[in-house]
């Protein structure tokens, strides 16, 4: 039966390779657009996953009234102990980093500030991977800071000199190069969190505006369940009430565009509606083979083959067309997705988890995290196109014995 089948697909090149090659497009553009579609997934948490977070938690305040000495951002209000012990109790939650944004506005200048605590290895924490010179902060250290690279090089600082925040001095003991860890709550300087926390909870105008207690805090970062986040996501909004702004993945999602958007939604529909019209293709070029090789098939009833047996050798032609157009379709996606992979991803993270005063010279910077397009065949896809395969040919298999009934080999032999 294999050189049989080997045979037939030969003798009819032009249609065997018709068949072959839309169905190799069909299953090609499924994987494709999963690929692609999963690789912006993955750029979209490249902002958070670089600081070993999958959620970020913060309560929009109100507009200073006075831009003087230390201010909150408009997109931070404090945050108080209570609701960031019921955060943390949010089932999901692993662990909670807590935070301190601010700005200061000098004599001689604007310094955007942030509040870490260095016990922690991820959110802030996780900038000990970006250090490029001297040391980072260490638990119970005081009066101590770490310098973005690219404001030291502007400010001309450097390891062990001073800088003065809210009349307090620090001792620059780092330098950090932020643009390597997912560029959220991008600051000039980094201080320990509980001189941020006297800092602000003595700031005329932070208090004139912000009910701000001495423990609180106003930007969280969180370890959780990939499964549970939308859970967490939801509670968390729950507890910070109207005025959370709480993001995750899917949020830096929506920042990616109209085009990831849609095929996010609808490329497995693209794709699966795509498979459907190749598999419309191959029906077709069956039929039209069914019709070429009537009187073949007539002469095989009259030599005593069975409806069956013709539909079995049909099938079998059908399924191996099938199977290589699947092949085919695997090859063609791993060539495209192997394009996609040379390309890249520039997620924009939003004003409000890396915010600067719009009313500066130059305005607000646009801060964003630029990623390889991460667009991969998984197991998981490539089993699937092989499923698809088999409906297609299961697909055949149904409507087969239905064409070949139609064929009387009677009238077939006395008509040719």
């Amino acid at each position: 039966m294999i050189s049989y089948i080997a045979s037939e697909l030969r003798r009819r090149p032009s249609r065997t390779l018709a068949a072959l090659v839309s169905i190799g497009i069909g299953i090609a553009l499924f994987l494709s657009l999963q690929a692609y579609a999963g690789g912006f997934r993955e750029a979209a948490r490249a902002p958070l996953s670089e600081v070993g977070a999958a959620i970020t938690a913060q309560r929009q305040g109100d507009v200073p009234e006075v831009f003087e000495g230390i201010v909150f951002p408009h997109s931070v209000g404090p945050l108080h102990p209570d609701e960031i012990e019921a955060i943390a109790a949010i089932d999901g939650v692993e662990e909670v980093a807590e935070s301190l944004f601010f700005w200061s506005f000098e004599d001689d200048g604007f310094v955007a500030g942030l509040g870490i605590d260095p016990s922690v290895d991820f959110g802030p924490g996780r900038l000990r991977t970006a250090l490029v010179d001297g040391r980072f902060l260490e638990p119970d250290e005081r009066g101590i800071a770490v310098a973005d690279t690219s404001y030291a090089h502007q400010s001309g600082l450097g390891v062990n000199d001073f800088t003065t925040i809210a009349g307090r001095s620090f001792t620059i003991v780092g330098l950090v190069d932020t643009t390597r860890v997912g560029q959220v709550a991008n600051a000039n300087v980094y201080i320990p969190l509980v001189d941020a926390q006297e800092m602000a909870a003595e700031a005329p105008n932070v208090l004139s505006v912000h009910d701000m207690g001495a423990d609180d805090a106003n930007l969280l970062f969180l370890k959780a369940e990939q499964t549970q986040s939308e859970g967490v996501v939801a509670a968390a909004e729950a507890i910070l009430g109207p005025d959370a702004l709480v993001s995750s993945a899917e949020s830096f999602g929506e920042q990616l565009g109209v085009l990831f958007d849609l095929i996010d939604r609808f490329g497995v529909v693209v794709g699966l509606m795509a498979f459907l019209f190749a598999v419309a293709i191959l029906l077709r070029t069956i039929a039209v083979g069914v019709w070429e090789r009537r009187r073949e098939i007539a002469m095989m009833r009259a030599v005593g083959w069975r409806r069956r047996d013709i539909t079995r050798q049909l099938l079998s032609e059908t399924l191996v067309i099938t199977f290589l157009g699947a092949a085919v379709g695997v090859a063609f996606a791993s060539v495209i997705t192997a394009v996609m992979s040379r390309s890249i991803v520039v997620v924009p993270v939003p004003w409000e988890l890396s915010p600067s005063p719009h009313f500066l010279p130059g305005g607000a910077e646009d801060v964003a995290v630029v990623v390889p397009l991460m667009a991969r065949l998984t197991p998981a896809t490539a089993l699937a196109a092989l499923l698809l395969a088999l409906v297609a040919a299961t697909i055949v298999g149904v409507w087969l014995p239905r064409r070949l009934a139609n064929i009387k080999p009677a009238e077939v032999l006395r008509s040719e």
